[in-house]
């Protein structure tokens, strides 16, 4: 198994708008192959900016790296805007797990 987080940062007054354009990601990386978990994860404290976690499972690093160069990813990023900053990826190998 495969994780990758991207870590991004929302001024609080732009919160809402980002939650709502995450809403749907749930469902859509269910569709893409490969992808076995997402999350969308908001950090438990009042600080503005917001940090939001973006978590994805996957099978493999190949079928991450197969996702990050196709048309699905790059129109699901297209309408990226500038309401949030960071954009910190990391990448995992995930060593154990339970379910």
């Amino acid at each position: 198994m495969y994780v990758v987080t991207n870590t991004i940062r929302v001024p609080a007054a732009h919160a809402s708008h980002v939650e709502a354009g995450f809403s749907g990601s749930a469902e859509r990386m269910r569709q893409v192959p490969g992808c076995t978990g997402f999350l969308f994860l908001k950090e438990d404290s009042d600080t503005d900016p917001c940090v939001y976690t973006a978590l994805t499972q996957w099978e493999d690093e190949a079928a991450f790296t197969t996702w990050l160069a196709s048309d699905q990813f790059r129109q699901s990023h297209s309408g990226a805007n500038d309401r949030a900053s960071g954009g910190e990826v990391r990448r995992y190998t995930v060593i154990a797990a339970s379910a």
